[in-house]
């Protein structure tokens, strides 16, 4: 694989084209643009980008309908909406469907935007390096059908090639949890069958309060540790059966499986008190010196908001209806300073 990475800009607008090049220039991207969907389509076909920034508003044909027609032949490449319009969270529930990857707000973090670029090409790259694996494994396949247990054993690398190339879709690559693709089918199919069977399963979305101070006074790579050791205590706090995923930044969200939104939000409760009680470990090698310097003690208190809608509430007709909600009641406790625990409908009080 070449070590230059091809980034495909689909937007009408010149100034925006760019000002995205300006903010990813390194010397592995090689940029490539495009002012509308059918010249979009094209060049897809013809140099293979290995990432696409794509405008949700553009002239004919708009992102989501590009994107679905990209998908029809080109199904791997990352795709990233990139538009102000996604403020609307029905317009990325959309994306989603239409075969998008992830978003970008405008006006956008310039790091945050780098970080998810990075982040986004190396799960491609090991995408492609773990296909051409599988193609190999795939033509060593029909080569070896008169051995069966060399058959055996390559059908056995290839189930585990294929299983990890699933996951790598799926899996946020910081905390090794579900992604936020992967909450969004989850979500759709436990809202179907709540109203389909009747029986009770409760969501939450919990944000990690003023997340942003601890990257700004620390640094990013310490706020990814407390991702990391976050995401520990969830797993640590839920059953097998329930779903923990990484949303976005500091948020997280979760699928109680098979629970009312009672018994869903005495969960929330004690994962609260749990996050509140534990020392986030901070890192001399991770720090500047001044800043280790001048701590009085090398851990980090941190509170949550986190809010609880059970699936079985008439006014949740699909996840748009849902995931709105929750992230209305995390804005309003954000508002209200934070370390909240909260139903969609409740008052908003201290735990």
């Amino acid at each position: 694989m070449s070590n230059q990475y091809k980034i495909l800009i689909v937007d009408d607008n010149e100034h925006n084209r760019y000002s995205l090049q300006k903010t990813l220039q390194r010397a592995e991207y090689q940029f490539i643009e495009a002012h509308d969907g059918p010249s979009a389509i094209q060049l897809v076909q013809s140099i293979k980008p290995d990432l696409i920034l794509l405008d949700v508003r553009l002239p004919g044909i708009d992102g989501f309908q590009i994107c679905e027609s990209i998908r029809q032949f080109e199904k791997h490449v990352p795709i990233v909406f990139v538009t102000a319009n996604l403020k609307e969270f029905v317009d990325q529930v959309h994306g989603f469907e239409k075969g998008g990857d992830d978003y970008i707000i405008q006006p956008y973090d310039p790091k945050e935007l780098i970080i998810k670029i990075k982040v986004l090409l190396r799960n491609k790259k090991l995408y492609d390096e773990l296909l051409e694996e599988v193609q190999k494994l795939d033509k060593m396949k029909s080569d070896l059908n008169s051995s069966n247990e060399k058959l055996k054993e390559v059908n056995s690398q290839l189930a585990e090639k294929n299983d990890f190339l699933v996951s790598l879709t799926i899996t946020d690559p910081l905390t090794s949890l579900f992604n936020r693709k992967y909450f969004h089918q989850r979500i759709e199919k436990e809202i179907s069958a709540v109203k389909r069977y009747k029986h009770d399963s409760s969501a939450a979305i919990l944000n990690i309060d003023h997340y942003k101070k601890v990257n700004e006074h620390f640094s990013r790579q310490q706020g990814d540790v407390v991702l990391k050791e976050l995401s520990s205590i969830l797993v640590n706090s839920v059953r097998n059966s329930d779903v923990v995923t990484r949303f976005d930044g500091g948020k997280f969200a979760i699928i109680f499986t098979h629970t009312p939104e009672e018994n869903a939000l005495t969960k929330a409760r004690m994962i609260h008190e749990s996050i509140m009680a534990y020392p986030f470990p901070v890192y001399e090698d991770l720090i500047s010196e001044d800043v280790w310097n001048s701590l009085s003690t090398k851990t980090i208190q941190l509170t949550a908001s986190i809010a609880v809608a059970g699936l079985s509430r008439d006014w949740i007709k699909n996840e748009a209806d849902l995931i709105g909600a929750l992230n209305d009641s995390i804005d309003q406790a954000k508002r209200q300073g934070g370390n909240r625990v909260l139903t969609v409908t409740q008052n908003i009080q201290q735990p």
